[in-house]
């Protein structure tokens, strides 16, 4: 791994969580005017991630796996099993 690669990994991990942490600042928010600013920092911090990951898949660094069909299918009906649950409680 280069260390080109090294950093755009360590952003990348960082503006999801970056993303993750925002969403909860926004619905945490006690005014309406703390949370339009959370969700502008929200938008920019998406969007950085987004290009980060762009830029290392079209470099070949970051490599998608994709799942077969079934295992897909299982796991949506797993979750929906889930989701039933709790909208019976």
């Amino acid at each position: 791994m280069t260390k080109d690669q090294e950093i755009l990994n360590i952003l990348l991990e960082l503006e999801k969580n970056m993303v993750k942490n925002i969403a909860v600042a926004i619905t945490e928010a006690s005014s309406k005017k703390l949370a339009e600013n959370f969700q502008k920092l929200f938008t920019n911090s998406f969007t950085a991630q987004r290009k980060i990951f762009d830029y290392m898949n079209e470099q070949g660094w970051y490599q998608l796996t994709y799942e077969p069909e079934d295992k897909i299918t299982k796991k949506r009906d797993k979750l929906k099993q889930s989701l039933d649950t709790l909208e019976e409680i």
